[in-house]
C-alpha cells in the first residue's frame, strides 16, 4: 500500500516546501542532545539530511530529497540493521489513520527492542506558505492519538509538547519502549 498522493508530495517537498528544523524548540537540532553517540537512529523523512553531519550513526531516508542516504519512502525501505532511535520530524503526516498505522508499523520493525521514536506531527495544518499546500492530505494528529497509538504499538509517551519554528505549531512527542 502507498500514499496516492506520493508523487505530488515528492513534488512538493522537492520543489517547493523549505526546511526550517533548526528553529523547533524539541524537534531540531536539540534533539541530538537526547541521543549518545553509539546510538544507531534512523532518520524517516530526513530531507536534506541535516542530522547526518550531528550524529554519528544515523541512515537518512526521504523519497524526496537526493541528499538522503537512500531515496525511498518507509513502506518500501528494507534492511537487516535495527535502530536504537527513528526520527519521525515531519514524516509520518499525510494520508488516512491505515495509512499512517502501516508506516509506524514500517517504522518499528526497524527498531531493537528497547527503542524510542521522536516526533514532530502536523495537526492537520494547511499552514504552509503557499497554494499548493491546500492539495496535501494532512493527517490530524493529536496528543491522544499519539498515545492511542504509542500503546498500540506497544510504547509509552515519555514526553509530549506543543513545538514551534514561530510560524508553525507542530506537535512533539517521544515514544519509548
Amino acid at each position: 500500500m502507498h500514499n496516492k498522493q506520493q508523487p505530488f508530495l515528492n513534488h512538493y517537498f522537492a520543489d517547493i516546501w523549505n526546511d526550517s528544523i533548526g528553529q523547533y524548540i524539541y524537534s531540531g537540532v536539540a534533539i541530538c542532545d537526547k541521543i549518545s553517540p553509539s546510538e544507531t537512529v534512523i532518520d524517516v523523512g530526513c530531507g536534506a539530511n541535516h542530522f547526518k553531519t550531528r550524529l554519528s550513526n544515523v541512515v537518512g531516508i526521504d523519497p524526496a530529497n537526493t541528499k538522503a542516504d537512500i531515496v525511498t519512502t518507509i513502506e518500501d525501505y528494507t534492511t537487516h540493521k535495527r535502530f536504537d532511535v527513528a526520527l519521525c520530524l515531519g514524516s509520518i503526516n499525510f494520508g488516512n489513520h491505515e495509512f499512517v498505522k502501516l508506516q509506524i508499523a514500517h517504522v518499528v520493525e526497524l527498531l531493537k527492542p528497547h527503542a524510542r521514536i521522536y516526533w514532530r506531527c502536523n495537526p492537520g495544518e494547511h499552514d504552509h506558505p503557499n497554494k499548493e499546500c491546500n492539495a496535501i492530505d494532512f493527517y490530524p494528529w493529536t496528543f491522544e492519538r499519539h498515545h492511542l497509538l504509542a500503546v498500540e504499538f506497544g510504547f509509552k509517551i515519555k514526553s509530549a509538547a506543543i513545538d514551534s519554528n514561530k510560524v508553525h505549531k507542530r506537535l512533539y512527542c517521544e515514544w519509548h519502549r
